[in-house]
């Protein structure tokens, strides 16, 4: 029981450990991307209905792209998340929504920056979406 006990707190101890090194190691990389001026934004879509102006799930169409207009760039949507772009690079980008078989919304250029960024750090791209 006592060997138990020993083995319990040596997995709790290295658990401990080895989350606070991963925060230590993100906290690094996010000081260097900094350092060389290469920020990295996370990037939400909103569908606003055309006509309600209602807003409406961004889950309804199939996906969203991103295309960084200076470098022709295409960036995706996060797998697990239809309306996240993660860590988009500063720049200007426009947003397109791939359109269902009745429905789409409109694009959007928009610029990535920090002035555009919103208190809780996401960037909100706004999209119309219509329907017939």
């Amino acid at each position: 029981m006592k060997l138990m006990k020993n083995i319990i707190i040596v997995f709790a101890v290295c658990f401990l450990f080895s989350c606070e090194t991963e925060t230590d190691t993100i906290q690094e990389e996010k000081s260097t991307i900094q350092e060389k001026g290469q920020l990295a934004f996370d990037v939400v879509i909103k569908l606003v209905d055309e006509y309600s102006g209602q807003e409406v799930p961004a889950g309804t169409l199939p996906g969203y792209v991103a295309t960084n207009l200076d470098t022709n760039n295409i960036y995706y949507t996060s797998w697990y998340e239809v309306e996240l772009f993660e860590s988009l690079p500063v720049g200007t980008y426009r947003f397109d929504a791939y359109d269902g078989y009745f429905d789409g919304a409109s694009s959007a250029i928009v610029e990535v920056n920090t002035e555009n960024e919103t208190p809780e750090g996401w960037i909100v791209v706004t999209l119309r979406y219509w329907s017939e």
